[in-house]
């Protein structure tokens, strides 16, 4: 990085942390003054996990509840597009709370950590073996407040997981699409948004294992904001998918760059350290043609070959047809050199090619053919 870029980043820097301490000084007279902790998703093995949150100020001194949010539970009413709009710019107007101290309680005892300058916890702790599964932590922070977050313990002889994109992967969003991106991002309630067709089946009938088999682990990965987990997250739970960590990015300046981590650096980045974490899982990969799945995972692929067992790239709507073509003429590249890659058009034929390398029960494609026929 030049000495222009070093510059122009460490006055980004100042500028957000005066604009953050005016825009904080208003919301306490507006009697925003409580810190809560908003939970994430966490993930690990059994001697050592990732525990993640971040600490703001709310009106209540009461957190979200991650346990409710997984569980899919939302607006119980439909809400107006004012409402919803009201919330959705709601989520990026948050007041962080940096330098502050959160203790982790822990099976083996509590570890106290702070807050960083935008209000985060990422912090990878020693267990002393515990149980694979679900794991609930508990969060104490300053004056009182308290949360819950859920940390998924990936069994050991587990020996394949799944790595999804989220943005027209899972859930349509519109993203190469301008308008439909921003009417779906702010003027669309999280159980209004639409899932991909047969995703949820497709996805359930990957992590699932015949009896006395361990736990498929699923993760999610993609460069939304942190501050869309809650969101995400209720998406998962209410249109059926399997729960997994979202392991998602922070958009504004950093010591790294003025806007946001490329998403070549961060999933690159992420499915790495899930390989290096737990180097008994193969891996199948899940993305879109939108934007750089494509490119990211081949490069997983040429790396780590005995690594991924499969990837599979979504056709998104209305593509441009060369980048189609650049997208089938690298999935047959990773193919021939020994990893499967296949471009597709819906979940169905996802399943049976799955099915065809036993990565799910053949009985399960027609699930997810039943589901996308809906």
């Amino acid at each position: 990085m030049t000495d222009w870029g070093k510059l122009i980043i460490a006055v980004g820097l100042r500028v957000e942390d005066f604009a953050e301490s005016v825009v904080a000084a208003l919301a306490r007279l507006r009697g925003r003054r409580h810190p809560v902790i908003v939970p994430f998703i966490g993930h690990g093995t059994t001697r050592r996990v990732r525990v993640g949150a971040r600490l703001v100020l709310g009106r209540e001194a009461a957190a979200p509840s991650v346990l409710a949010t997984a569980s899919g539970e939302g607006p119980a009413t439909p809400r107006s597009r004012r409402a919803v709009l009201r919330a959705s710019i709601a989520r990026f107007l948050t007041i962080e709370v940096p330098g502050a101290e959160v203790t982790i309680h822990l099976p083996g005892g509590d570890v106290v950590v702070r807050t960083d300058r935008d209000g985060y916890v990422d912090h990878e702790v020693e267990l002393t073996d515990v149980a694979p599964g679900w794991l609930e932590v508990g969060l104490t922070g300053p004056a009182g407040s308290t949360a819950t977050a859920r940390v998924l313990v990936t069994d050991p002889d587990a020996r394949i997981g799944l790595v999804s994109d989220v943005d027209d992967t899972i859930v349509d969003t519109g993203l190469t699409r301008g308008l439909d991106f921003l009417r779906v991002t702010l003027l669309t309630d999280v159980q209004d948004r639409t899932p991909l067709p047969g995703a949820a089946a497709l996805y359930r009938a990957l992590v699932t294992t015949p009896a006395g088999e361990p736990a498929r682990p699923v993760f999610y990965v993609s460069t939304s904001p942190w501050n869309l987990h809650e969101m995400l997250l209720q998406f998962v739970g209410l249109r059926g998918f399997p729960l997994g960590p979202l392991l998602l990015t922070d958009w504004g300046p950093s010591h790294t760059g003025l806007f946001r981590i490329g998403a070549q650096a961060h999933k690159l980045g992420l499915v790495r350290r899930l390989l290096d974490e737990h180097p008994h899982l193969r891996l199948i990969l899940i993305g879109d043609s939108g934007q750089e799945d494509p490119e990211i995972y081949a490069t997983l692929a040429r790396a780590t070959p005995d690594r991924v067992a499969a990837v599979y790239i979504r056709r998104t709507t209305g593509a441009d047809p060369v980048r189609l073509r650049q997208v089938d003429d690298l999935a047959a590249e990773i193919t021939a050199a020994g990893v499967p890659m296949l471009a597709v058009d819906d979940s169905a034929q996802i399943a049976v090619h799955a099915a065809t390398l036993g990565l799910l029960d053949r009985a399960a494609v027609a699930s997810v053919r039943a589901e996308l026929a809906r």
